[in-house]
């Protein structure tokens, strides 16, 4: 007997319910206050499911082709929405559950089974992540009914299933055990599958030998950085209508800072998982700070917590706050500072900046850029900045100066024979000792603990700079992983800007934070009189 037909407009036949009835009576909740209670699917799951196992009206039991109208599947959703775990019940279902087509009963409704032989795989780029969706499933067979089940075995690395089948984590770099007849496969964090480091090509690899099994796949994602070709892009933008791709599609908040358009946007995004909607997640607490943080690139928050794609950088500092921090000040002979220097010789400028000790105020002190009439011959006046730099050293108390030595050795070695123990060189090209001063400026200037002396060309300068990812580097303790992947690094906005003052104002507060942990701003003989005061 074929399918029914609708009873209502629209209706189409699935076994999404059938599955999610299965998901509900068999996995637990992995972990958190709640572990090992039933695992209850939001409106949102639900609706997946239902379109992810949707039928064809015409289907036909095995060995008939194609009963799935969906062989692939996307679920792009926002940090913490709950995709893994939900990713993890889904294998579980495809493990053990009705997903498999078996025919139409008497009332013209669709029947599931289970595969008889299943071989899944939760693929990832890396352990830690396939353990997003491994250590979520290998928890909820192990503290609910289904490790009752004879023949079950959940071990670490392998979920042994009643019948020969089998479960496990793989990452890129296992290429012969992704050359198994898989019958299902998981893709984690389908934006890390860039072309870089052929994750893309092996992602496709293992689908190709997925279709040959007649099997099924389903990419879990965050919204992707479009410069990097990623496979979670590549499958968003074929449009195959074979492949069911679920989101909430974004509107942009423009304002961060904007309370009202950023909570309503976020409650949009994460949707049945907000606690206001009976959910988990915190969104005017944690994630509202999260997606505020200044140690993460907008971009990447934008990505995470507001699902917009978007390229991977952001400015380095909001102009209309860099105009309002703006002071008529200058310095004055004697006043304690601290000195950033940032140079060239031909093509880009150099910047000589200051941050005072008391108050980290930042002044230009000198900016050499190339005249626009200049000629091919031109060069940085070097004997004009080494003239600059030694009236500074005269007229103010310069605590430290972290100087890039790129092209100015020889003077930076003078420099230092002269003042000893006060230039230290900075390259900006080591990554994790920039990316420190970096994260230490923009938290600052975020809190707006950063005036300025209202240069314009120091203005110029730095809102020309934009921060974009440099190499991968480990997560912090208590850092969100997928988040602090990258380095920070500098770069210009656009060809020809230049940013040179922005770099040694980088420079300048990082000298003047170095400096005052060293005590610079200890008064004479203070020292002594708190090591007195503490010892009383």
């Amino acid at each position: 007997m074929p399918w029914r037909g609708p009873n209502e407009e629209g209706e189409f036949p699935t076994l999404g319910y059938d599955v999610g009835e299965w998901i509900e009576d068999n996995v637990v909740v992995p972990d958190g206050y709640q572990r090992g209670e039933p695992y209850r699917l939001t409106d949102e799951m639900w609706r997946f499911l239902v379109h992810y196992y949707r039928l064809y009206p015409h289907a036909g039991p095995w060995p008939a082709p194609d009963a799935l109208r969906h062989y692939g599947g996307q679920l792009r959703r926002s940090q913490k929405w709950g995709k893994d775990p939900f990713g993890a019940a889904i294998i579980l279902a495809e493990a053990l559950g009705p997903t498999r087509f078996d025919g139409w009963n008497a009332d013209g409704e669709p029947v599931g089974a289970p595969y008889p032989t299943p071989l899944i795989v939760c693929l990832g780029t890396s352990e830690d992540q396939t353990d997003n969706t491994w250590r979520p499933l290998l928890s909820s067979v192990r503290n609910g009914p289904l490790i009752n089940l004879s023949g079950i075995d959940a071990g670490e690395t392998k979920v042994t299933l009643p019948g020969g089948g089998k479960i496990e984590p793989v990452t890129t770099s296992a290429k012969s055990r992704l050359g198994a007849p898989l019958t299902f496969l998981t893709i984690t964090e389908s934006h890390l599958f860039t072309l870089q480091g052929g994750y893309r090509k092996v992602c496709g690899a293992v689908k190709r030998n997925v279709a040959g099994m007649d099997g099924r796949w389903l990419e879990l994602t965050n919204a992707w950085d479009p410069t990097e070709g990623s496979e979670a892009q590549v499958t968003a933008e074929a449009k195959d209508d074979r492949i069911y791709v679920d989101t909430v599609e974004p509107k942009r908040v423009d304002d961060l800072a904007d309370d009202e358009a950023l909570y309503a946007e976020l409650l949009r995004q994460y949707g049945d998982s907000a606690r206001e909607r009976g959910g988990w997640v915190n969104i005017r607490g944690r994630i509202v700070h999260e997606v505020r943080s200044s140690r993460h690139m907008e971009a990447d928050r934008r990505r995470f917590f507001l699902n917009e794609i978007v390229v991977g950088e952001s400015v380095f500092v909001d102009p209309v706050r860099w105009d309002l921090f703006a002071r008529d000040d200058q310095l004055r002979p004697g006043d304690g500072i601290a000195l950033g220097f940032d140079g060239s010789k031909y093509r880009d400028a150099t910047a000589l900046v200051a941050s005072r000790l008391s108050d980290g105020r930042l002044f230009e002190l000198g900016v050499w850029e190339r005249p626009a009439d200049a000629g091919p011959d031109w060069k940085v006046p070097s004997a004009k900045v080494d003239e600059r730099l030694r009236e500074v050293f005269s007229a103010y108390e310069v605590a430290l100066m972290f100087a890039d030595p790129y092209r100015w050795q020889d003077y930076l070695n003078a420099w230092a024979a002269e003042w000893p123990g006060r230039v230290v060189e900075f390259p900006t090209n080591v990554e994790q000792r920039m990316d420190k001063a970096i994260e230490r400026f923009t938290t600052g200037f975020a809190a707006g603990q950063i005036t300025h002396d209202g240069s314009e060309t120091l203005g110029k300068h730095c809102k020309n700079a934009v921060l974009v990812k440099g190499s991968r580097k480990k997560p912090r303790p208590g850092e969100e992983q997928d988040i602090a992947t990258h380095y920070l690094k500098m770069a210009k906005r656009g060809e020809g800007m230049l940013i040179d003052a922005a770099v040694a104002t980088v420079l300048a507060h990082a000298a003047r934070g170095r400096a005052i942990e060293d005590g610079a701003l200890t008064a004479p003989g203070q020292t002594e009189v708190w090591a007195e005061w503490l010892d009383v």
